[in-house]
């Protein structure tokens, strides 16, 4: 199933655009998302619902562990030509074993299925840079600087991977250790804009109940999905595949559009002041 959305740019900010039919589609085992610039390029992002059991020898991994294998491959189908056909079990026996260190992976999949881990978000940024897919991983952060830069991020039409807890904080400090709006336990998704009213439109392998009929995408304000999002502790420490908490979280800003990308890229470095890699 495939629905389309457009970049449009109002007051020097993109958002986008999209029809009233798209919602009664959302509910799928893979949406494919065709988001259309104001050039006439498009890129397609496959989302994959992770428990859809069609994933092969890799379905019991998908449902377990499956988002951010999900959210790689989305961006790569979008971004490379040659990854426009993978499903996610393509991404961990091709993708993952050619770019990741070969100890990491045959150690993490050798495991039994339940212990083996998902990707983590440095992990995922090392394969979009040997895929030469411009991207920046920010590790840690402070929550209204991050808030701005993706803010701004967002504004100049590229997408941002991220991952949510059951953790929910407000003005930094947590109010819930149990809240599974977003997450079971950890839960990587990808930010693909703001729409006309300003709600973040992302992708989500999950499904949700409280999200009706809208499932692979979903709709938030930026804020409440920043309650969710928290920095990776361990700044020392780059494991590839999940660990423990102190060895996961911040986001990853993805470079989708060359002409926007120059534009942004100039400025990167004045808003960003956080460590990333």
């Amino acid at each position: 199933m495939m629905i389309d959305l457009y970049l449009k740019k109002h007051n020097h900010s993109y958002y986008l655009e999209y029809g009233e039919e798209i919602f009664s589609l959302l509910n799928q085992p893979c949406l494919h998302v065709r988001v259309h610039n104001l050039e006439g390029n498009k890129r397609i992002y496959p989302v994959f619902q992770q428990n859809a059991m069609i994933y092969g020898d890799y379905s019991d991994y998908m449902r377990m562990h499956g988002c951010a294998c999900c959210s790689l491959t989305s961006v790569l189908a979008a971004m490379r030509r040659s990854k426009a056909g993978f499903m996610p079990q393509d991404t961990i026996r091709i993708v993952e074993k050619e770019y990741l260190p070969r100890w990491d992976y045959e150690k993490n999949y050798s495991k039994p299925v339940s212990r083996q881990m998902p990707v983590t978000l440095y992990g995922i940024s090392q394969i979009l840079k040997k895929e030469s897919i411009q991207c920046n991983y920010v590790m840690h952060f402070e929550r209204k600087t991050a808030m701005d830069v993706i803010d701004r991020h967002l504004r100049s039409g590229n997408p941002v991977i991220f991952e949510t807890s059951r953790i929910r904080y407000k003005k930094n400090l947590p109010v819930s250790f149990n809240d599974k709006k977003y997450a079971g336990s950890y839960h990587t998704m990808i930010m693909l804009g703001y729409d006309r009213q300003g709600k973040v439109v992302f992708t989500d392998s999950a499904t949700r109940s409280w999200a009706g009929d809208r499932q692979r995408l979903k709709w938030a304000d930026l804020s409440e999905l920043m309650n969710y999002m928290f920095p990776q502790k361990n700044t020392e420490s780059n494991p590839v595949y999940f660990q423990k908490r102190r060895n996961t979280g911040g986001f990853i800003l993805v470079y989708v559009w060359e002409k926007i990308e120059n534009l942004i890229q100039k400025n990167i470095d004045k808003l960003i002041f956080i460590p990333y890699n």
